[in-house]
C-alpha cells in the first residue's frame, strides 16, 4: 500500500544499517538486537532530507548532541 512506503523504507534503512555495523565489526549475529537498538538511536538524531528537525527534537524540544559520535 503507498501510504506505508515510508515505514517500509525507515525498515529498510534499520535494516541496511544494523547489517554494514555487524559486518563491519567483529561482533556476531546474536548482537542483532543491540546493533538494531543503536541504528533507532542514530537516526532520531539526525536530520533527514524531507524534515530538518529530528525525532529526538520533536520529542524533547531540544536539538541533539552528536558530540558523542565516533565512527
Amino acid at each position: 500500500m503507498p501510504h506505508q512506503n515510508g515505514v517500509a523504507g525507515h525498515n529498510c534503512t534499520l535494516k541496511d544499517m544494523v547489517w554494514s555495523m555487524l559486518s563491519y565489526s567483529i561482533v556476531s549475529i546474536s548482537q542483532w538486537d543491540e546493533a538494531l537498538k543503536t541504528a533507532m538511536y542514530i537516526l532520531n538524531r539526525v536530520p533527514s532530507k524531507v524534515v530538518t528537525t529530528t525525532t529526538f527534537e520533536l520529542w524533547t524540544g531540544r536539538k541533539p548532541s552528536l558530540r558523542h559520535f565516533h565512527i
